[in-house]
């Protein structure tokens, strides 16, 4: 939960938006967490990697695995035990990754900050 805390308060320092985290332990054998974020912006996209990096650093953990980080609406951050997808609103309408996880338990966020 601690790995889990740290990406959280990453997303939160950039303003990220409409944070939903998964709880996946029952259900994956690849990942205990699935995080999917909003940025209002390709900016505040990349400063979430920068901060995703420079936090886990700080906090001691492996840099995660990047995908898309020349793109302008999704990226997916691969924490090995937690995959976080940060798009636009515009993106993230469109794959509306939500309905995939809907009936999945949620991670009570407020016990994140």
């Amino acid at each position: 939960m601690d790995k889990l805390k740290v990406v959280f308060k990453a997303l939160e320092d950039v303003n990220a938006v409409d944070i939903v985290v998964y709880d996946m332990r029952e259900i994956s054998p690849f990942y205990d967490y699935f995080v999917i974020s909003s940025a209002t912006s390709d900016r505040q996209l990349h400063a979430a990697i920068t901060h995703i990096n420079d936090d886990f650093a700080k906090a001691g953990y492996a840099a995660p695995n990047i995908e898309g980080k020349t793109s302008k609406s999704w990226v997916l951050v691969d924490a090995k035990d937690i995959i976080i997808n940060i798009f636009t609103k515009e993106e993230r309408e469109y794959y509306h990754l939500e309905k995939m996880f809907a009936g999945f338990g949620q991670v009570d966020t407020t016990t994140l900050k």
